[in-house]
């Protein structure tokens, strides 16, 4: 059994095992099930101060450290979920800065790491979903060669050809869909590369890189419940573990790049959410939790008393007759700050459900021949879907 299939069953075991843990969200469900069954470990997270919460939710290891205690399995996480750090190649500076440096310095910064993580290609580059080529922009003004770019986007196509047009670069763009069945013939003989492939967008070209002969890959994977219906289907092999869409949102939860003005705004929307929730639940009890859809913007910058009416006319909720607004918004507060808390369990298992997938792809290319490798490309700060799936053969 090779490594990837080893730490693919290790983590697939753990993630049973905490199942009832990570699975219900406490936004959806006031008091999960878990609460009753650890209710010390209930009463320790919502006893947390605002200060602590942070730190924790900042901090996988001192999550773990916390919650250790009562959750004895997180001891084993940390050797199931740590990669490598890829030794990095000396990339060259881009020698045409004006056709760089425009590009946001966060994205900028993502693509001379991943560049370095990667080092010089093997064989002619196919950049997967390219947007304006970018990233293969980057790996040409550092080596050298030629690229061909797939985007099904003709406006960002052409802004692209505009900017290797400046940059003197031989990048060759294509306007094509990569989930249609023509988009394999690009892979044949090639070095697959793509920074963040969105769902399905990474699942087709690790699908499509062994039978159509390309040569090698790296691919950071994003946004895994794009594109899944109900379930992920697992690509290495059989599984037991079940990840629904919720499971994969739960992976990708992590951010870096939101400002405290955003930050702020978000929680706001989450407690009016919960509020009305809360007056749902009051009209229908009983009635299990259920998803709607999302709310306009509109809603979210003016009052509290729109925000519900608003919302509560939309899904056919009536609302009391001289609804005190006040209580109503503090309720949604007070269950907005217990469902933070105790969502904390499901965080520190997120990167345990991101690296089985991880797992799940590098094991699926390598039954088709490849050597693979998972490797972090950068710290999380700069991105948290910071792991490149690197294959070669």
């Amino acid at each position: 059994m090779s490594v990837h299939a080893r730490r693919r069953a290790a983590l697939e075991a753990f993630l049973l095992d905490l199942a009832p843990i990570w699975t219900p969200s406490p936004f959806c469900e006031a008091r999960p099930a878990w609460c009753a069954t650890h209710p010390a470990l209930a009463n320790a997270l919502l006893a947390l101060d605002d200060a602590t919460l942070a730190a924790l939710s900042a901090d996988d290891a001192a999550a773990r450290a916390f919650l250790c205690p009562h959750l004895p399995a997180l001891a084993e996480l940390r050797a199931l979920i740590d990669l490598p750090q890829r030794e990095t190649a000396q990339v060259p500076a881009p020698g045409h800065l004006a056709a760089w440096h425009f590009i946001p310095g966060r994205k900028a910064a993502q693509i001379d790491a991943f560049a370095a993580a990667v080092g010089e290609p093997r064989a002619p580059l196919v950049e997967w979903c390219s947007g304006k080529g970018h990233l293969g922009r980057r790996f040409l003004m550092a080596w050298g060669g030629e690229a061909k770019a797939l985007e099904r986007n003709a406006v960002l196509c052409h802004e692209g050809e505009s900017l290797s047009a400046r940059a003197r670069l031989q990048q060759r763009f294509e306007v094509a869909d990569v989930l249609a069945p023509a988009a394999a013939a690009s892979l044949a003989g090639a070095h697959a590369i793509a920074l963040h492939a969105c769902g399905d967008l990474h699942r087709r070209l690790v699908d499509l890189a062994g039978p159509a002969g390309a040569r090698a890959l790296d691919v950071a994977p994003c946004c895994y419940p794009l594109g899944t219906d109900n379930s992920y289907q697992p690509r290495g092999g059989a599984s037991a573990l079940h990840l629904d869409r919720n499971a994969l949102r739960l992976a990708v939860t992590e951010t870096v790049t939101a400002s405290p003005r955003l930050a702020a705004r978000s929680e706001r929307l989450s407690a009016w959410k919960l509020a009305f929730v809360a007056q749902r639940e009051t009209h229908a009890p009983g009635v299990p939790y259920r998803t709607f859809k999302p709310v306009p913007a509109a809603w979210s910058s003016g009052d509290f008393a729109f925000f519900l009416q608003s919302l509560a006319a939309r899904e056919g909720v009536p609302l009391a007759p001289g609804l005190d607004y006040g209580a109503a918004e503090a309720a949604g507060w007070a269950r907005h700050r217990a469902a933070r808390r105790l969502q904390l369990p499901r965080l520190a298992c997120r990167r345990a459900i991101e690296v089985w997938l991880l797992r799940d792809l590098a094991l699926a290319l390598e039954n088709d021949g490849f050597e693979v490798e998972l490797h972090r490309f950068c710290p999380r700060t700069l991105t948290p879907r910071n792991v490149i799936v690197s294959a070669r053969r």
